[in-house]
């Protein structure tokens, strides 16, 4: 009997890197994500079969013991099999579930984009399994856990999660009626979360002053109606972040000259910024491009459940 899952990728829209100290935070499921499905296999062990929108990019098999048999990337299989070795760990009930089993995963985004392509994968063994993803989330890649919110989130949420402590989530008001003025660009590099993660969580600081500051940014970038204030809020946002990690803010390193406003989604330095346009997202597009960035989306085309979310 064949049983299939799915999770949603995801975007933080604010309080990068301090939702890791407590933050409120705004992040949006997107209506691309991770499929897997599980299927009896006649073999006494596992077998995994991992596609992106190529194709089959990585395979391994493991017997009983999760021991790895075969892979095509032995990098990859480890972390595989220390990913499976958590689950065992914190519900043996679940080993036997693994045996006999052929599980195929289809993402369906680019992997290079840091929309979730580890989260989802958690958020689906989690679905599959009686575990708790946080937990395994914590002894895996690390992180503040709102991309596990979002695999398995209807639409925006508020994310606040403290230490040792289960996540807080609540549905967000993100609708605003401007939607056509935002949109994403992909910087064409991808940025390791759990490297930055690290990173930031190895400072000593509290950062209390800025995480309250994020927290009402948080609450009013989701709340506003009005496009002039939502984003003079994106650049407030960014000065904070500037103050907290003491890097440039990406609109004044890469794009000065552009109309409107500009913030990092995530760990800055890669991944996707949002934009804020006064002109059509057409002529945005153009700016990017003739920057040699050629991958946008107008916000409300990757969002879950964005049309009904923006009553269009």
């Amino acid at each position: 009997m064949q049983q299939s899952y799915h999770a949603s990728g995801k975007l933080l829209i604010s309080a990068e890197y301090l939702v890791l100290k407590g933050a409120l935070a705004l992040a949006v499921p997107l209506n691309k994500g991770q499929r897997l499905t599980v299927e009896p296999w006649s073999e006494e062990g596992l077998l995994w079969r991992a596609h992106t929108l190529s194709g089959l990019w990585f395979d391994a098999q493991f017997d009983k013991y999760l021991n790895v048999l075969s892979s095509s990337s032995a990098p990859h299989a480890q972390q595989l099999q220390n990913i499976l070795q958590q689950v065992v760990a914190q519900n043996p009930v679940v080993g036997p579930q693994l045996i006999n089993r052929q599980v195929t995963t289809q993402l369906e985004f680019d992997p290079q984009w840091g929309w979730g392509s580890s989260s989802t994968l958690l958020s689906l063994l989690a679905q599959w399994l009686p575990i708790d993803p946080y937990s395994l989330m914590d002894a895996t890649f690390g992180g503040s856990g709102y991309d596990l919110a979002c695999g398995t989130a209807h639409g925006p949420l508020f994310y606040r999660r403290h230490p040792a402590q289960p996540p807080e989530i609540t549905p967000a008001p993100f609708h605003p009626p401007f939607m056509n003025q935002l949109g994403v660009v992909w910087l064409q590099q991808k940025q390791t979360s759990s490297q930055e993660v690290r990173r930031f969580l190895s400072e000593q600081t509290s950062h209390q002053a800025l995480v309250d500051e994020a927290s009402l940014l948080t609450r009013e970038m989701a709340t506003t109606s009005d496009p002039d204030t939502f984003s003079r809020m994106m650049q407030q946002h960014e000065a904070l972040i500037a103050r907290a990690t003491n890097q440039t803010p990406v609109q004044q390193r890469l794009f000065p000259d552009f109309i409107g406003s500009i913030k990092s989604l995530g760990a800055w330095g890669g991944d996707f910024v949002l934009f804020i346009t006064p002109d059509s997202l057409s002529s945005a597009r153009s700016y990017f491009a003739d920057k040699g960035y050629h991958t946008l989306f107008p916000l409300a085309d990757i969002l879950l459940f964005s049309s009904h979310q923006t009553g269009q």
